[in-house]
């Protein structure tokens, strides 16, 4: 681990230091990513389609919010335009 020094409190780090640090850092064996499946929050696993029939709510709040900028497309395809949406 590093060890304090200097009179500004700076400290030496040991190691590599063009190794990538810290939780996430390695890759994933398979890294994809899903359009037609939501991978987080309470609907994690769940694809857009059960969605729209489960809770199209969700998916027109999920279409206007950044996080949802990734789903936006698959969002429309199943809801249809999101201008036509009530709401959006």
């Amino acid at each position: 681990m590093g060890i304090l020094s200097g009179e500004h409190g700076g400290f030496d780090v040991d190691g590599e230091g063009s190794l990538p640090v810290g939780p996430g850092h390695e890759r994933p064996a398979h890294a994809s990513f899903d359009a037609g499946r939501i991978d987080f929050g309470h609907y994690a696993g769940q694809t857009i389609e059960e969605l729209a029939e489960r809770d199209p709510d969700y998916l027109r709040w999920l279409a206007r919010h950044p996080s949802g900028a990734r789903y936006r497309a698959e969002i429309e395809r199943i809801l249809g335009p999101l201008s036509m949406v009530p709401g959006l």
